[in-house]
């Protein structure tokens, strides 16, 4: 693999991560559609892929420093645990499953995004403890939710549980166990894929992917 084709590669995963939060904020309810995790974790990424893109050009090694790949580990996972919990819990319950932006915002995107770092991104670089500090940024968004659900009261657009944007979060609906028990559920699954990713990038990797330049 060459540089170019690198580059290439991220221009479309921004457009297409770009094009997924317009139509999400657009289509379905403005801004408010902020206060999803999905659409936040797609904002996260998109902004990520483009200060990529802005370091390529001005330095050969500035965007693969062992620094910008370790956070963009965090990205990935950040990513990553919108199209599990989507295509597992929320894609069921779905009534508007076929749009356009709804596969952008939790399968293109998030596989395109984990590909890359999969693949493109050079191996043995993670810390043991990188998995830990992933988990910040699902943690900080479920405080969020929980406070906004309980407290501040937002609406969020399209949610059936509003204003909890997600099932799993309703406390006055389901009780704190029934919360609890999913927020564990996730957080030791997200974990685990992460300890998961650093075992994949510690693998041997062919010569050829070694040669990017």
């Amino acid at each position: 693999m060459k540089r170019q084709v690198i580059f290439y590669s991220r221009i479309i995963l921004f457009i297409l991560g770009f094009t997924g939060v317009y139509l999400e904020i657009t289509r379905h309810g403005g801004f408010g559609m902020l206060l999803y995790y999905t659409v936040l974790s797609n904002i996260i990424v998109t902004a990520f892929t483009a200060y990529l893109l802005y370091l390529m050009p001005r330095s050969s090694s500035a965007w693969k420093t062992d620094k910008i790949l370790r956070i963009k580990g965090g990205v990935t996972m950040c990513i990553m645990i919108t199209c599990v919990i989507y295509n597992f819990m929320l894609a069921p319950l779905a009534t508007d499953f076929y749009r356009l932006e709804n596969f952008l915002c939790h399968y293109i995107v998030p596989l395109w995004f984990f590909a890359d770092t999969l693949f493109f991104d050079k191996g043995r670089l993670y810390r043991w403890f990188d998995p830990l500090l992933w988990t910040s940024v699902p943690l900080l968004y479920m405080a969020f939710a929980l406070l906004n659900g309980l407290i501040l009261k937002m609406p969020i657009p399209g949610a059936v549980d509003s204003p909890f944007a997600y099932f799993f979060l309703n406390i006055p609906k389901y009780g704190g166990a029934y919360v609890f028990r999913w927020v564990i559920i996730i957080f030791v699954a997200y974990l685990g894929a992460g300890f998961s990713l650093v075992g994949l990038k510690a693998l041997p990797r062919p010569r050829k992917m070694n040669s990017i330049k």
